[in-house]
């Protein structure tokens, strides 16, 4: 009897609970999901969110991506002067959704994007001076400004007590550039003229526990690198990896000054003397007040405290030779220049941690093979840098969408399957926003189940032994909603 009671009170309960929602919704106390109170004062105000969940994902984008805010950017930047057939929201949907599902061949290809998502008939031609204007890769170029400072969130996290506790981020550098069309030579000029006349160089700064780019810079592949590397003094308290191309002592003082840590990759053919060896424990007296000589090096990493150059631009610091097997010889050590202590940081944690400077090449790659960041056909400067940016703001995106929905799932997730399964959920989320955004969260939730279901990571276990993971960092606290 106790029994059948029980289960009818629980019956009772949930009848009861379905009555007192179907008359909040009717009077109009139940948004969303949650009551509101009727007290003669108005409804009371909801929280905000605090904490990460599908709503509030929904409100971040359409503070970002909304029609308001777009149309203000595309004012300020003077793209859009008075409203046309072709708005900047519906024509950047258009671009983000051909581009960054991979399917662009064509600019006519997101001509009929633009069309399937508005049900206009537009022509080639008015759609293609709309892409023609300066003004427009400006405006772009303002907007993913804004969607690379607004939805960078922190995904990785030093172990509790861990050394890299002790910087505020993880901060890779580096530069990727592909060729362009041989008419844009006089706009875009290249270095290496004969095979590829016109290229351009993306400098690209990303966070490593952020595990998305902070910074873009767009230059001629002509130019030198080492002109767009990051600002030392806003690097303080950052732990900063460089490849060999920006190796330069004058770099080294610059960034010790203003207390910014860093592993630079250097090149094998420097001279530095070495001042003090050591191979582990094991001083090596036969290496030291000599020019350095890789093939006197031991079979196996050794730690060097060297001076290089003279005068004012001195360096004197610590270089880690890290050996890969085989006979001795310039291919087979790598040299990375630190500033990081010997108690904290052995020669195996250096090379450890500047391997997480591999998570640049893998976001290139992603950004080349699922994002169409590739030699576009046009032989307009403008349309060209457009495409470009158009490109890196649909990638933006999508790894932005993929860190949101690892932590409410509560998954590891991979950004390559994510961005390569973007068909399949981007165009709802774009068709959303462009019509206000009010089913946003529902959405959402649809695309980050797909998300959990069908672009987790093979093998998150190895990440922790020997990938990205290896060196101390471990996914953020997940927030399951």
């Amino acid at each position: 009897i106790g029994t059948i009671l029980a289960v009818l009170a629980n019956d009772i309960d949930r009848l009861a609970e379905r009555w007192f929602r179907k008359v909040a919704k009717a009077s109009g106390d139940l948004v969303d999901g949650d009551y509101q109170s009727s007290t003669p004062e108005g409804p009371m105000p909801k929280k905000p969110p605090t904490e990460l969940c599908h709503q509030s994902i929904a409100e971040l984008l359409r503070s970002v991506l909304g029609e308001d805010v777009v149309d203000d950017i595309a004012r300020e930047t003077g793209f859009l002067k008075r409203k046309r057939s072709v708005t900047p929201l519906a024509m950047l949907c258009a671009c983000v959704s051909t581009l960054a599902t991979g399917t662009a061949r064509w600019l006519a290809d997101i001509l009929r994007t633009f069309n399937d998502f508005t049900g206009a008939s537009v022509r080639y031609k008015p759609f293609h001076k709309q892409l023609a204007k300066p003004e427009f890769a400006e405006f772009v170029r303002r907007l993913l400004s804004v969607v690379l400072g607004e939805m960078s969130m922190p995904v990785l996290r030093s172990l509790p007590g861990h050394k890299l506790s002790v910087f505020k981020d993880i901060v890779i550098h580096d530069g990727t550039s592909f060729a362009l069309k041989d008419a844009l030579v006089s706009f875009f000029p290249g270095r290496f003229t004969k095979v590829s006349p016109a290229a351009v160089e993306l400098h690209v700064t990303m966070s490593a526990l952020a595990d998305n780019a902070i910074e873009i810079t767009l230059a001629p592949d002509k130019e030198a690198e080492r002109a767009f590397s990051h600002a030392p003094e806003s690097l303080r308290g950052c732990l900063l990896l460089e490849d060999r191309g920006y190796e330069q002592r004058a770099t080294f003082v610059e960034l010790d000054e203003h207390g910014c840590s860093f592993i630079i990759r250097g090149n094998t053919s420097i001279k530095p003397t070495v001042l003090e060896a050591r191979a582990g424990k094991r001083r090596l007296r036969n290496l030291e007040t000599k020019v350095l000589n890789l093939k006197k090096l031991p079979r196996g990493d050794v730690d060097l405290e060297i001076e290089w150059g003279r005068g004012k631009n001195r360096w004197r610091g610590r270089l880690v030779v890290l050996y890969r097997g085989g006979p001795r010889g310039p291919k087979r050590f790598t040299l990375l220049h630190t500033n990081l202590n010997r108690c904290d940081f052995a020669t195996a944690e250096v090379g450890q941690l500047y391997r997480l400077r591999w998570q640049i090449e893998l976001l290139f790659k992603e950004w080349k093979s699922h994002a169409s960041l590739r030699r576009f056909d046009t032989s307009k400067p403008t349309i060209a840098e457009a495409m470009i940016w158009l490109s890196l703001l649909g990638a933006t995106l999508k790894r932005f969408l993929a860190h949101s929905a690892e932590q409410i799932q509560g998954v590891e997730l991979s950004t390559q399957r994510v961005a390569n399964a973007a068909r399949h959920f981007l165009d709802d989320i774009l068709r959303c926003l462009m019509t206000g955004g009010r089913n946003l969260a529902a959405v959402l939730v649809r695309a980050f189940r797909y998300m959990a279901e069908n672009t987790r990571r093979a093998h998150p276990e190895r990440d922790r032994k020997r990938g990205r993971l290896a060196s101390g960092l471990r996914p953020r606290a997940i927030v399951k909603v």
